[in-house]
């Protein structure tokens, strides 16, 4: 009987553990290929859209397009085609009077690789503070405040408190026969 207990508990202890593992192990990618210095500029201001290496071929030649309200007024700057590692850089000028989502995408005339990247862009009149704080800005604090070793400490503990309890069972089952 023992036996079986110890099993159990070494089988729903393996289960318990084995979870997180298995999602770790998935390469998940390391985020967008491209990405703006800042996620919300100011109208008036710059943004720098930078893409990781490998992005396109060495030399490919990008065409740059952007979508959004009053595009026509966005000044795009960037050379005509990739770095020789496959990255480019854009610096993307928006007019004074720009306001809301903007999207910029690059294609690639060879690959075919079509990559984006959007931002927000505020009022010229709105302050640095208003934009920086969370609690003002009207969105959501999407971060975590647990501790990865605090949900790891629960998850022990809960499988010493199964074992305990297996433990427990199994020492009132041998007494009482």
């Amino acid at each position: 009987m023992l036996k079986k207990i110890l099993a159990a508990a070494a089988v729903t202890a393996a289960l318990l553990l084995a979870a997180p593992a298995a999602a770790n192990a998935v390469d998940y990618p390391s985020g967008a290929p491209c990405t703006f210095d800042v996620s919300t500029p100011q109208a008036g201001n710059s943004a720098t859209l930078t893409c990781v290496p490998d992005s396109w071929g060495n030399g490919e030649t990008i065409t740059w397009v952007a979508s959004g309200s009053d595009v026509a007024s966005i000044v795009m700057a960037s050379s005509v085609s990739a770095n020789a590692d496959g990255s480019d850089v854009l610096l993307v000028t928006l007019p004074a009077d720009a306001s809301g989502t903007y999207t910029i995408t690059g294609t690639g005339a060879s690959s075919g690789h079509i990559y984006s990247a959007s931002l927000t862009v505020v009022p010229a009149d709105a302050s640095a503070s208003t934009i920086n704080d969370p609690g003002s800005s009207g969105l959501a604090d999407t971060g975590s405040v647990i501790a990865e070793w605090a949900l790891w400490t629960g998850a022990g503990l809960l499988v010493v408190g199964l074992v305990s309890v297996a433990i427990a069972a199994w020492m009132r089952k041998v007494r009482s026969s």
